[in-house]
């Protein structure tokens, strides 16, 4: 018997390490619905796999670790994948046979399935020890199923003891690779973000700039208006009340700019005080509109540093357009560049279009 309670623990972790090669997303509470479907439903299967290599210990009675998926989604996962997966688990226990042994494991797992899905996020604080808690009270249902069944079996209570030690050995293996898996998954989604994010306003950052800006310039079929936006005087806000207060700033007006872009438009950090923002399939004169409409909240609103004081800023923007996609990225950044200097000398705190819009 161990070495067949072995072998199924082999194929659950294997099961758990194929997912983690196909799923890229880690499996938390955080997941869409549909998502936490599908990891149920696999759940359901590696269940399902678990019993067609379950140990037979008497007539029409199996044993394996079919709860422990289970488990494992459903404390990670939540209440949607612990349902799903147990009522794969429980519809296809009638596939191996039906008789009173199905329907009574069927109760069982279902019960394993509604108790995790009411406890993950109470027992989410313990970690892995929160699965070791669950997979003793799913053992404990596996054991009195059986005892109903099986109690006058010869060595039944060596079988039960064999099983649930190595389930639960198993369980905590299983946990400490599902956490790993998740917190690798995590730094990865982290590290890819922080390469696309700029650290301080969360907006894109000019590489991202510079892919979109590309990517929508080479397509040639729709318009692009490009704005570029610089903080005036920001170098005086720098020294007058520091750092903390120009990051607190630059901070607020990512804010401003987000709230201004609309579907088909993306915001940009360039570096330092200066930003950007794409719009797709917008004419010149629209793209100077939205460039008056930010410059006119940016002049309107109380930027609060972190003393408590408010500070008031201006911008300066310059506006071109990509005439149909007839000019190059280059040049449509060369073109709203050489506006942005214009409305400089003009005096800051203005939009100028780029020469021949």
């Amino acid at each position: 018997m161990v070495q067949q309670l072995v072998s199924n623990a082999a194929i659950l972790l294997a099961g758990f390490y194929i997912i983690s090669l196909v799923y890229k997303e880690p499996i938390t509470k955080e997941l869409s619905t549909s998502r936490k479907m599908v990891i149920g439903i696999w759940a359901g299967l590696l269940g399902f796999a678990l019993m067609v290599f379950g140990i037979p210990i008497s007539n029409n009675v199996i044993v394996d670790l079919r709860h422990i998926p289970i488990i494992m989604v459903g404390f990670y996962g939540g209440p949607i994948p612990a349902i799903v997966s147990a009522i794969i688990i429980t519809a296809s226990r009638f596939l191996i046979s039906v008789n009173s042994a199905a329907v009574m494991a069927g109760v069982v797992m279902m019960l394993i399935g509604i108790i995790t899905a009411l406890f993950s996020k109470r027992l989410e604080k313990f970690k892995i020890w929160g699965v070791f808690i669950l997979n003793v009270v799913a053992c404990g249902f596996v054991v009195i199923n059986l005892h109903l069944i099986l109690a006058r079996e010869a060595n039944y209570w060596l079988n039960m003891s064999i099983f649930v030690v190595i389930a639960l050995a198993i369980g905590v293996i299983s946990a400490g690779l599902m956490s790993n898996m998740i917190k690798s998954k995590q730094l990865f989604q982290k590290y890819e973000q922080d390469s696309t994010l700029d650290y301080l306003t969360r907006l894109s950052n000019v590489r991202q700039f510079d892919e979109k800006i590309n990517h929508v310039m080479d397509a040639g079929s729709r318009q692009v208006t490009l704005m570029l936006i610089d903080i005036d005087y920001f170098k005086n806000i720098n020294d007058t009340y520091g750092h903390d207060a120009g990051d607190a700033i630059l901070k607020q007006l990512a804010v401003i700019l987000k709230a201004s872009t609309t579907d088909g438009s993306e915001a940009f950090r360039n570096g330092g005080e200066e930003f950007s923002i794409i719009l797709l399939d917008c004419s010149i004169e629209e793209g100077n509109d939205v460039a008056e409409r930010v410059r006119k909240e940016t002049e309107e609103h109380d930027f609060i540093i972190p003393t408590g004081q408010i500070v008031k800023i201006t911008i300066s923007v310059g506006v071109s357009w990509s005439k149909d996609g007839a000019n190059t990225s280059e040049g449509l950044f060369k073109s709203a560049d050489e506006a942005l200097y214009k409305a400089k000398l003009a005096g800051r705190n203005r939009v100028c279009i780029a020469d021949g819009n």
